[in-house]
């Protein structure tokens, strides 16, 4: 009967199935010399007189000196040694376990790729992560949403961001129910940088958050809007008109000096940068020259901002000084017009260059001394402060029996951009009036000195300047 062969047999199997484990599924080549009850999984494109005329996928056992089939049941469970991984019999194929697992319940703690601890419950160190909506096409709804729980307000619920495992930046509800971002350089001294109260929605930035860059043009060129900018701020000066040159003639006759230039007009824009183009050119007004003797002062030439070829922003220059009567010249127009420049006088010393006619423009030219009848000589006036009541740049000294100085450059331009005006030129009784100082940064220039022989020159007009400044 041999019943002893049919119970060998059976004990073979149970050998075989029971918590069953091949050595690999990805061998091609039949082994030369097996262990007796070496299990593996046939692959594609397998090789040797045994394995070639058996199914793909199938299992087969060493023993005895062969090879025999090894029935696997669906949904068995098999170890794949070679690769550490386990895999399911399912519709006769092989599928990785993970893939069939509907349900994992009650996990105390989760390593994917490493271990985890009672610290940290759940670790993954991986490269790449994503959580994705489940469609409607696939019995969901499209959404996602993540809801993370804290169980107080006083307590802790954020998202901690580490480099080399030092914490760098917190984010979420950090000791109070108010959304918090805070940031640390070596995590251990940390700096608030934005809470959103939960009560009405206001926004708070312990440090500031505006980016403003201030690029300050004193000649012609271009410029690009920069990428991150919001909103572009214009300050467009026109330049300065120079001062007129003085009267002279015989005594017995009055002489005036020359009149004070008048400072640039001031113009102030804000665009969005959206509406914008790429580049902007910019066109920077020179100041008016000095008029030589007897000779009106020029006036200053406008400083404009162009998109292309559309003026977005003028701002005009100021008129040059007048010899007739030694009037001053008038402040370039502008949204605001610019400080005037100084009259000459022949009875004292000549009018001082504006200053508080547009307090943070710049400082008219001073007038020239004139020459009375009798032949009294009188000072030059002082040219204006350039932002006055800003940052100012003092106007040039008014000459008495001299020149007339020049006007103080802006002491800080990015902070402030009005130069002063010059002063004028005294007047002389016995040879050629005093020249007028010039003007800064879109002065005025002073006024010349009336004289016996000639005038004297009228000092020239400061350059004008355009600020852009950009907002992000």
């Amino acid at each position: 009967m041999q019943k002893h062969v049919t119970l060998n047999q059976a004990l073979s199997r149970q050998d075989a199935l029971v918590q069953l484990s091949v050595r690999s599924r990805s061998l091609i080549a039949q082994p030369a010399a097996p262990a007796d009850g070496d299990l593996y999984i046939l692959p594609a494109g397998r090789t040797g007189g045994d394995w070639s005329s058996r199914s793909f996928g199938s299992v087969v056992r060493f023993e005895s000196g062969v090879w025999a089939d090894v029935a696997v049941p669906e949904g068995a469970i098999v170890a794949v040694q070679d690769v550490g991984e386990l895999i399911l019999r399912h519709q006769g194929a092989w599928c990785p376990l993970g893939e069939r697992l509907g349900q994992v319940q009650g996990l105390q703690r989760l390593g994917l790729n490493a271990s985890a601890d009672t610290a940290n419950s759940f670790v993954a160190r991986l490269n790449a992560a994503l959580w994705t909506a489940l469609e409607t096409e696939a019995g969901g709804n499209g959404d996602l949403r993540l809801t993370l729980n804290k169980q107080a307000p006083a307590d802790v619920l954020s998202l901690l961001f580490q480099s080399g495992y030092g914490s760098r930046a917190e984010l979420g509800l950090i000791g109070d129910d108010d959304l918090r971002l805070k940031v640390s350089a070596d995590g251990g001294t940390w700096h608030d940088a934005l809470v959103v109260e939960r009560a009405t929605g206001r926004t708070s930035f312990a440090r500031g958050a505006v980016r403003r860059e201030v690029t300050r043009f004193g000649a012609d060129g271009s410029w690009s809007v920069p990428a991150w900018a919001r909103s572009v701020e214009a300050i467009v000066v026109g330049g300065g008109g120079g001062g007129a040159g003085g009267s002279s003639g015989a005594a017995g006759t009055a002489r005036y000096g020359g009149g004070g230039g008048g400072a640039g007009g001031i113009s102030l824009g804000q665009w969005p940068a959206e509406s914008l183009g790429a580049t902007l050119a910019i066109d920077v007004g020179a100041g008016g020259a000095g008029g030589a003797s007897a000779a009106v002062g020029s006036d200053g030439q406008d400083s404009r901002i162009l998109m292309g070829s559309i003026p977005l922003l003028t701002a005009r220059g100021g008129r040059g000084g007048a010899t007739a009567l030694g009037t001053g010249g008038l402040g370039g127009t502008g949204l605001s017009n610019g400080n005037t420049g100084g009259a000459s006088s022949l009875t004292a010393t000549a009018q001082g260059g504006g200053s508080l006619d547009r307090p943070q423009g710049g400082g008219g030219g001073g007038g020239g001394g004139g020459l009375s009848s009798a032949n009294n000589a009188h000072a030059g006036g002082a040219g204006g402060a350039g932002g006055a009541l800003v940052l100012a740049a003092n106007g040039g000294t008014g000459g008495s029996g001299g020149a007339g100085t020049v006007g103080q450059a802006p002491p800080q331009p990015i902070l402030h951009w009005a130069g002063g005006g010059g002063g004028g030129g005294g007047a002389s009784a016995s040879a050629t009036g005093h020249a007028g100082g010039a003007g800064a940064a879109s002065g005025g220039g002073g006024g010349g000195g009336a004289g016996l022989t000639a005038g004297g020159a009228g000092g020239a007009g400061g350059t004008g300047l355009i600020h852009l400044i950009a907002v992000g």
